[in-house]
Order: structure tokens, then sequence, then C-alpha cells
């Protein structure tokens, strides 16, 4: 009785708001917690294994997860079986229910989608709110989570309440944002914030809802304008207003050009390039006669300055900045850029219309494949 009594002051704590400062609890027991919540959630409603699906999002996570600012732990993926639209995080775990997946949504959508459910364990929303209850109760607590006793009950069915109901104003607008970032980092469309909590409203027929649960979680309407806001902040502290990706390499015989990245900012583009040098002799770039090219041809911009050496050294590599002004929203869709060794020059063009989001070199596998069976 107890330990009951404990667990409802602490639901009581917890619907007052996240606790300051960063989370007191060791990650290792964050994510006992985490799996805790997670077993609870597939208890109760019940796994739902489409590999498609789940590759799909694993995708998505992975190119997402690296400008999470907590890239080192655990982000499982699983489908839960409900018929309502809804994604829930819990720490080590991230559940889609089926009735998002029907809902059809586009990508970029299902990156926003992911990257508010990343933002909740990546800025440790579930332990912040073990956290705000006193050490000596979190303590029994925690070890009852670590040792399956049946007294933690009551705190997984709270937090479990906390994670698929939405965490407080603060966390869930925090949460917003975390993913409005990562979305622009990771290359996929900033308006995809905005535009899907937007279609939400629609959807869920709630057009003219504000700020519900007695003034402690946002309504769509009030994150709608929290996430535009967010986005004009972001591009006001120096943040790209959108980023391309590439991954294709152009060859001009042994020198070999990568286009790695391409930022819209608020007044320039800024180009990302990798030159590799394979002759025996320097290689002159022709930096400051560089020009971007639309469909339609030149853009009127000017250069306005590099981080690119202007020479490459025999068998070097270099890597640098090429910095444009910024006139047009249209994205670039080639940099034309003279290149050569000694009296040999030529204008080398680079496609930049082939971008996307960023995408994770892949790892090879730790193991061998197994012999095939007869």
């Amino acid at each position: 009785m107890a330990v009951r009594l404990a667990i409802v002051a602490m639901a009581l704590a917890l619907a007052a708001g996240p606790a300051s400062g960063q989370a007191a609890i060791p990650e290792d027991q964050e994510l006992a917690v985490g799996r805790a919540v997670a077993a609870q959630l597939v208890a109760q409603y019940g796994l739902v294994v489409d590999p498609e699906w789940l590759a799909f999002l694993a995708n998505l996570r992975d190119r997402l997860v690296p400008f999470s600012g907590r890239p080192s732990i655990p982000y499982q993926l699983a489908l839960l079986e409900h018929p309502e639209p809804n994604a829930v995080s819990t720490p080590g775990w991230i559940f889609v229910t089926t009735g998002l997946v029907r809902l059809g949504l586009g990508v970029d959508a299902w990156a926003f989608v992911l990257g508010h459910e990343v933002a909740h364990t990546a800025r440790r929303h579930v332990a912040q709110h073990v956290a705000r209850y006193q050490v000596g109760q979190i303590a029994s607590i925690l070890a009852a989570i670590l040792t399956g006793s049946r007294a933690a009950g009551d705190l997984v069915q709270v937090l479990l309440q906390i994670s698929t109901l939405g965490f407080s104003r603060e966390l869930e607008l925090e949460a917003d944002r975390e993913a409005l970032r990562m979305l622009v980092e990771a290359g996929f469309d900033p308006q995809a914030g905005p535009g899907t909590l937007s279609w939400f409203n629609e959807v869920t027929g709630r057009r003219r809802e504000n700020t519900h649960w007695a003034g402690t979680h946002p309504g769509f309407a009030d994150r709608v304008q929290a996430v535009r806001r967010a986005y004009e902040d972001l591009a006001g502290r120096g943040f790209p207003l959108r980023v391309r990706y590439f991954r294709h390499v152009h060859e001009v015989g042994p020198v070999r050009l990568r286009p790695l990245r391409l930022a819209e900012m608020r007044d320039s583009w800024q180009l990302l390039l990798a030159v590799e040098n394979g002759t025996d002799r320097s290689l002159v770039l022709g930096t400051l006669e560089a020009t971007l090219h639309s469909p339609d041809g030149p853009l009127a911009v000017r250069f306005l300055r590099s981080t690119l050496p202007g020479e490459v050294p025999p068998r070097g590599r270099a890597e640098g900045l090429l910095v444009f002004d910024r006139r047009t929203s249209s994205w670039p869709s080639a940099l034309a850029m003279p290149v050569g060794s000694g009296p040999e020059r030529m204008e080398v063009g680079l496609d930049l219309s082939s971008g996307g989001p960023f995408a994770p070199t892949p790892q090879p596998s730790p193991l061998p494949r197994p012999p095939a069976l007869p």
C-alpha cells in the first residue's frame, strides 16, 4: 500500500511539469524503465510483423539519429496493432500504430513523426519525469523495475500513460522543435513539420483545437504556430533553411570531385566539396570563377568566399566550402568550376540536381553470411 501511495503521489508530481536540468537517473536505469514500459505496450496491444514497413521506418530513423544529439543509444522500432493513429516513444523504443500507418503519410511527414519520438528520448523526457520524485523513492521504484517486482506495475502504468497520451506542454513543444531541427539537418523538407501537424488537425477533426488537458498539453493548432516560429528562429541562429546531401562522384580522368552537402542559408548557398587529385602534378581549382546553374542556365548569384584551397597537391585531397550569394530559393542544379593541372584547364560541371536526405554509409556486417542449407 505504501508503494501504491508513493506511485499516486508521483503521478501528481509528474503532471505538474518537467524536471529542471538534466535527469538524475543513469542511462542504464533509464533504458530499464523504457524496457518495462515497452513490454507493457506489447502485452497490451500486440505487435505486427511487417518487414517492409519496419525497414522503411528504420531507414528514416538511421538518417535522423546522427543529428539527435544522442546517437549512441538504441531506438528500436515496432508496429503496434491499434486503430488509433499514434506514435509512442519510451527510452530505447519507438512504437508506431497500424492506425497511423493506414493514414498514408508521405516520407517527409514520417520523418517529422519519427524525429519527434527520437527527440523525446534524446532529450530524456521520461527520465526527467522519473527524476522529479524524491531520491530515496526513485531508488526503491527503480529497484522494483530492475528486479521485475510487481510493485513496479503502477509506475509503469503511469509512464505508459505519459508516453501514449503525451508529455507536458513544454516537452511536447521541445520535441517538435528538435524534430524540425533534425529534419533540416538530415535534408528532409522542414515544411513537413507544420504541414504534418496541420494535416493531423484535419484528419482528427481538431481544426479549432488549441491547448487542452487543463492547459498542460498543446493542441495541434498551438503546435503548428510554435513549429513555424521555431523554423524562423533556426534560420536566425545560422541553421540552414534546407539541406541536400550527395553520394555521386564526378571523375575527370584521375581527378575526382564529389559534392557532399548543399545548404540553403538565409543569405547564401553553401556547397561542401571534396576533390581528390590522382595526378603527379598540383591541381589548380578555379574557385573564384565558380558559378551555380539552374535548369535554365547560370543563376544570378555571385561568388562570395571559399574555404576550399586553390591548389590540391599531387596525390592529395582537399575539402572545403564554396559560398555563393543567395538571390533565389530555387535549388541550383549544377556547379561549374575551372579545374586544371599546369597550363591545361577545363571547366568541370557537377550535377547538383540529384541530392536528397542524409544517407549513412552502409556498415559491413560483423559476421559472415551463413552457408546455404542443403
